[in-house]
């Protein structure tokens, strides 16, 4: 069997020539094996995932305790919204006992040291052996000193009013926890149901 039965070379460029690279491409890449063929990650990889946010789920390469976790998720609509609504609950009250601590003086102490170099002077006994008498020299120096402390303190606004946005939009979820349930349960299943979960699907992932 040929080495390359497509007989493609690599498509790459090199950076000192500028010129499309002479090497033939490795079976089934564009590239040849100095340019990356037959490296990097595996496929279907999750090297790239930062928050698992939007993370894709491929069956076939769930491990066999992910694929046990997976099969225990309760698909009811209802209990799923019942879920939403303890964890925006939970966040909630998280959220607005951090807001008391830091109104109840949770304060930050900001510290601000005034320095100078001031030339000091200091008597020094001097004794002279051949005489056998002492003498006091008076020598001058310069050193670092404190002038002025300043402390301040100050409550933390800037964080406050965080926390306070992010309060929102945790409760603007939790309503709309609240009335995906109302509207689940009002419907009582068939299809109305499921256009009202596909839409409530599509509002969280905009948020």
């Amino acid at each position: 069997m040929a080495r390359n039965p497509a007989k493609q070379r690599c498509k790459a460029k090199s950076k000192q020539r500028d010129q499309q690279c002479n090497n033939w491409a490795k079976p089934g890449w564009d590239v040849c094996r100095f340019h990356g063929a037959g490296g990097g990650a595996p496929k279907r990889n999750t090297n790239a995932v930062k928050t698992g946010e939007f993370q894709s789920i491929w069956m076939d390469a769930l491990t066999p305790e992910q694929a046990e976790v997976l099969d225990r998720i309760n698909l009811d609509p209802v209990q799923q919204a019942d879920e939403e609504i303890r964890l925006f609950t939970w966040r909630e009250r998280e959220m607005m006992l951090s807001i008391r601590n830091l109104k109840d003086g949770l304060t930050e102490k900001q510290r601000r040291v005034l320095q100078q170099r001031v030339a000091t002077k200091e008597p020094v006994q001097v004794h002279d052996d051949k005489s056998g008498q002492s003498k006091t020299v008076v020598l001058s120096r310069n050193e670092l000193v404190t002038t002025e402390i300043e402390e301040t303190e100050y409550r933390a606004i800037e964080d406050i009013l965080a926390v306070e946005e992010a309060l929102t939009r945790v409760q603007d979820k939790k309503l709309k926890a609240i009335q995906l349930k109302a509207q689940l349960l009002s419907n009582g299943g068939g299809p109305e149901k499921q256009i009202t979960v596909r839409r409530w699907s599509r509002d969280k992932s905009g948020t």
